[in-house]
């Protein structure tokens, strides 16, 4: 019975509060996982030889009621036959038959408990790897969500790295457009065929000075 001391220890443990008493619950959950499945190896083992030895006593102690029938119908035909002395002998043979079978009946009794103690023990075994590979499956899928949404992270840092280094370049080159249009502008000011820009320049001097001269013949007079 240790195997099924061990399993029932193993089935009344609480994943839950195990699994937040560690660091790596992903590990712990494939080291519990391997425990369970030779456990249950171990138990359906011990649970065939159970199960067997309790069919096997059934089947003694069947056939040792049948051998008390046979010999209380061997007894009736020696009585039959007029000879209670072999009917005594056939008959004594009878009890040493049915005493063996009650023997094997209480014995088959402890049996068929045991057997069913160790099914009942499987079933619970085999509930709780279920559950146990349910909980791997999902802290599986759980790392690899936190792993993915890392990688998304560091992602969108160096993105956002990326993404200031292109915006003071594209500063710069706008800097460099505006310089290089307002060189073009000069040169074209520097390149006018018609000298236009001068002419007006000296137009609006010329009409300066033409104030001026009449302010001062106004203050003259």
């Amino acid at each position: 019975m240790g195997i099924f001391s061990r399993v029932s220890d193993i089935v009344s443990a609480n994943l839950n509060v195990l699994l937040d008493r560690v660091e790596n619950p992903e590990a712990l959950l494939a080291q519990v996982i391997r425990e369970m499945e030779a456990g249950l190896a171990r138990a359906r083992r011990s649970a065939a030889v159970a199960v067997a030895g309790e069919r096997r006593l059934q089947r003694e102690r069947d056939d040792h009621r049948v051998a008390a029938e046979h010999w209380k119908g061997r007894a009736k035909k020696a009585l039959a036959a007029g000879r209670e002395d072999l009917a005594r002998r056939a008959l004594a043979r009878k009890l040493e038959y049915e005493e063996t079978a009650n023997n094997l009946d209480e014995l088959h009794a402890d049996a068929a408990l045991t057997s069913r103690s160790a099914r009942a023990a499987l079933q619970a075994l085999e509930a709780r790897l279920a559950e146990a590979r349910r909980k791997e499956r999902n802290a599986v899928a759980r790392r690899r969500t936190a792993e993915v949404r890392v990688a998304v992270h560091r992602y969108m840092d160096a993105g956002r790295g990326d993404f200031g280094a292109s915006l003071a370049r594209f500063d710069r080159l706008e800097d460099r457009l505006i310089r290089h249009a307002d060189e073009l502008s000069a040169e074209a000011d520097l390149h006018d065929p018609d000298n236009l820009e001068a002419t007006f320049t000296d137009l609006d001097r010329d009409q300066a000075i033409e104030r001026e001269l009449a302010t001062l013949k106004t203050e003259g007079l």
